[in-house]
């Protein structure tokens, strides 16, 4: 189907009762003779009646909706009970109004403009297309007649009104206004450094070669918040997890780590910005000292990207060349995760959420930095979480905030450590306990000694496998009897890209592949393997997003037995393997073989050779 743009007829993916509509048809029918109007069905009523969803899954829809206080529409599809075209196309049938799915629609930004930002925002709407004076504005809510009205009072246009999820219509606008106040900034800053720099200040510094004069940017200048500014707003447009400002001999490099992958900024800033820019920072986390660049700080900045409340975890350290900076980006909307969508295989998930439902023991999540730890657990809290359980968290920091969670932070300064946590948890009647880290021997041994007095611990471990975190906790000095007594399982995770589903193509499997299945016993009849392209989506890489491969030990009386005789990392894996414990490599060529990421990436994570 087609609608009307200011250049014509332009093909895009709208659809409804009737057709798409030009300005005269809407003209003509608007010029009708009016008739009764019957009531409109709720939304509720409309996905029972056509069988969209069933009864429990439409309460559960309705209580995320609450938590997350998102319209229901939404959830619906991003719960993935109903597809959002099936969703959209039944609205529109019932309620009588057009509808559009703005992800296929390339937005002018010249249409978009013609509503303020601020409106559109706050109403929830965004026009996508313009005709003489018809102006097509898809909407959240397409009965909300007083918007219509103030749209036509501002625009001196008339309306046509599309339904459109919640979702697209504020990812259309972070597109349109995102990307443009990104440009500007960037093209503003670029050309303000190439021909005429902020204000300049000298100051003096000793060192050992003598007294030398160092030229340094204001701080304060408009063009060091533009580009810090810039800075975060490339982060976010590219769907970064962290930030690094680097100094080195000659230049100032930044790059984004995008799905655990580093990639310079499409943007540098001015190497004489270098301190400038720092400092900026600095303020910008009201706590650190500006003045300082001989010490490693800490601190944070908290941004509100759209609706979205975005906190920075910034960490400062002094190098060779000047200071350099990460900044770890923790989106709070993003934590509410369920253990359904991290990518287990049924098999585990059913296995580790029997251990989960168990009153007490201790549950490991290991694997190195950044391969999604944390995560897991949050969701395995978020499992838990009920108003009939009390649970307490130790955190080295808090990252996000989990509603009816007591969280605690560390503070190593002060003697405040994991262990000392721990001693005052046990006084404070917990059911459910959360160890950010088990690194030492008195972490390990007050937290087996909670588990074994009817709580259920949960904590993360640094090691390549599941079986290496019993050896690592004999290491550390924990006596076997209390390992063998109290570890219920042990989950060893990374986390592998995604392939770009937008420019997916299918690939042949070469024999090395199909030796590699066979190997694993892994079925590979009507088996498909695929590669992404390469586009725009994913600039470029083929991959987008990442999705997890696991290895869960699950201690049973065997295996109990065992660790009673020996800790050793070998004779465990065996026994493990034989009980059925899937290794990371397998389970990231079952992933394969479900055409979800390459062999490449589970190679890659999972150090096989």
């Amino acid at each position: 189907m087609e609608t009307l743009t200011k250049e014509g007829r332009t093909p895009i993916s709208g659809f409804g009762v009737g057709g798409m509509a030009t300005a005269g048809e809407w003209q003509q029918q608007q010029q009708r003779s009016p008739t009764t109007p019957k009531r409109r069905k709720m939304l509720t009523e409309i996905l029972l009646e056509h069988k969209l969803v069933t009864q429990d899954n439409l309460a559960y829809a309705i209580e995320e909706s609450k938590k997350t206080k998102t319209p229901l529409m939404q959830v619906i599809v991003d719960l993935g009970f109903v597809e959002k075209k099936n969703l959209l196309y039944t609205l529109s049938r019932e309620w009588q109004v057009k509808a559009v799915d703005l992800t296929e629609i390339e937005l002018d930004p010249d249409v978009v403009k013609i509503i303020p930002e601020n409106m559109s925002r706050r109403q929830n709407i965004i026009p996508f297309a313009k005709e003489e004076n018809m102006l097509f504005v898809a909407m959240a809510d397409v009965n909300d007649f007083f918007t219509i009205e103030d749209i036509r009072l501002r625009t001196s246009m008339e309306v046509m009104p599309y339904l459109a999820l919640p979702k697209d219509i504020e990812e259309g606008l972070n597109k349109v206004y995102g990307k443009e106040t990104l440009r500007k900034i960037i093209s503003t800053v670029q050309a303000t450094a190439s021909t005429s720099p902020p204000q300049e200040i000298t100051i003096t510094q000793e060192t050992q070669e003598g007294r030398v004069d160092i030229t340094e940017v204001d701080p304060n200048a408009p063009e060091v918040e533009k580009m810090v500014n810039a800075i975060f707003l490339g982060a976010l447009e590219m769907g970064a997890s962290d930030i690094h400002i680097e100094p080195f001999e000659n230049k100032l490099v930044t790059r984004y780590r995008i799905d655990g992958v580093l990639h310079e900024a499409p943007f540098q800033p001015p190497y004489s910005w270098r301190n400038a820019i720092i400092a900026k920072i600095k303020i910008l986390t009201q706590s650190m000292d500006i003045t300082e660049r001989r010490r490693p700080q800490d601190g944070r900045i908290r941004l509100l990207a759209g609706n979205r409340p975005i906190e920075l975890r910034v960490n400062i350290i002094p190098t060779a060349f000047g200071e350099s900076c990460v900044m770890r980006i923790l989106d709070r909307s993003a934590i509410r995760v369920e253990l359904e969508k991290l990518g287990f295989l049924p098999d585990t998930l059913e296995k580790f959420k029997s251990s989960l439902k168990k009153p007490y023991g201790l549950i490991l999540v290991s694997g190195p930095t950044g391969s999604g730890k944390s995560t897991t657990l949050y969701a395995a809290l978020n499992m838990i979480n009920s108003p009939e359980v009390k649970i307490l968290t130790a955190e080295n920091p808090v990252e996000y905030n989990l509603e009816g969670v007591v969280q605690v932070n560390i503070n190593q300064e002060i003697g405040f450590d994991f262990a000392s946590a721990l001693r005052a948890f046990l006084r404070q009647d917990p059911d459910v306990i959360m160890v950010g880290e088990i690194r030492d021997k008195e972490t390990a041994t007050i937290a087996m000694e909670a588990a074994m007095t009817g709580h259920l611990v949960l904590s993360t471990i640094h090691t390549n496998d599941a079986p290496s975190a019993v050896g690592r906790l004999a290491d550390m000095g924990v006596y076997p009897f209390l390992i063998s007594s109290t570890l219920e399982c042990v989950l060893a995770q990374r986390l592998v890209r995604r392939i770009c589903p937008d420019c997916k193509v299918e690939v042949q499997m070469n024999e090395k592949i199909l030796e590699l299945f066979q190997q694993n016993n892994i079925d590979i009849r009507g088996v498909k393997l695929y590669r992404g392209r390469g586009c725009k989506n994913c600039n470029n890489t083929g991959l987008r997003g990442r999705v997890g491969i696991h290895e869960l030990l699950v201690v049973d009386d065997e295996l109990r037995a065992l660790m009673l005789k020996e800790i050793a990392t070998g004779p465990i894996r065996e026994l493990a393997l034989k009980k059925g414990m899937r290794p990371l490599f397998v389970d990231g060529l079952i992933k394969v073989a479900q055409g979800i990421t390459t062999i490449e990436e589970v190679i890659r994570v999972s150090q096989q050779e």
